[in-house]
């Protein structure tokens, strides 16, 4: 097969395993949404499904992820290193500038997943936790995460997600959350207050050029960051661009022969 056909079906392969993860989990929504035959996206299917990618309900005949992703899922700090080796140099800056907690997160299905964390030095501090799972819904993070997504994509995701308070400010009206993500959209950063731990607040800028959403945050007690949070936001845009250009650069390279 011509190494473009290969491409071509490699990336179909993932824009699948996305519609799945999202709930698109039939063969005739799944060959809509990507404007594919049934017999090339049961083809499909089927090499995912024999690689361990998806599995298939026999009963109901909708499809799941299989457990060579779940596998995957449970390391995800190992299986995106190369995302936190291009961020290492930009968080330590970070925490050096606003003497807080920095953080790097990801969407994993309805949740957010915390990868990496550089502590604040800092005897009063919040953090987050290295490889702490939160609601997608929850945080500047998790708003910056939801804001990256297509419309489509947001719209499939908030139906399958429950709005519960896990912190005195938890956003838990759907048409609020969705003017949060509007707004992160149009001004490229958010910010949250006790959404998740009473007490804190963080503000958090979009990662680029990377496989899924990522967030990049700073954090740390309200009544000590809060005055200079917005002065923060110039050097985490920054930061950010930075981490998108070495991602992509790191992407080229491993194309090159």
């Amino acid at each position: 097969m011509p190494d473009s056909n290969i491409i071509r079906s490699i990336i179909r392969g993932a824009e699948i395993l996305k519609s799945v993860d999202d709930g698109i989990d039939r063969i005739k929504y799944i060959s809509e949404k990507h404007y594919l035959s049934k017999s090339t996206t049961h083809r499909l299917l089927k090499t995912l499904a024999r690689a361990g990618f998806v599995m298939q309900d026999p009963i109901t005949r909708r499809y799941y992820l299989g457990p060579l992703i779940l596998s995957l899922a449970t390391s995800p700090i190992a299986a995106h290193q190369s995302l936190i080796v291009c961020a290492s140099e930009d968080m330590k800056y970070l925490r050096n500038v606003s003497g807080e907690t920095v953080v790097l997160h990801i969407r994993i299905g309805v949740q957010r997943i915390c990868l990496e964390e550089l502590q604040s030095v800092q005897n009063i501090r919040f953090t987050a936790g290295k490889g702490y799972i939160a609601p997608l819904y929850t945080g500047s993070a998790g708003k910056v995460l939801l804001a990256e997504l297509k419309e489509d994509e947001l719209n499939l995701l908030l139906k399958n997600i429950d709005l519960v308070a896990v912190g005195p400010n938890t956003i838990t009206d759907e048409k609020f959350l969705r003017k949060e993500v509007k707004k992160v959209r149009k001004h490229g950063y958010a910010i949250s207050f006790g959404e998740r731990i009473e007490g804190s607040a963080s503000i958090s800028v979009p990662v680029r050029n990377y496989i899924c959403p990522v967030a990049l945050s700073v954090l740390g007690p309200d009544n000590r960051f809060k005055p200079r949070m917005m002065d923060m936001l110039q050097e985490m845009k920054e930061s950010a661009e930075n981490i998108s250009r070495r991602l992509m650069e790191g992407f080229q390279g491993r194309e090159e022969p």
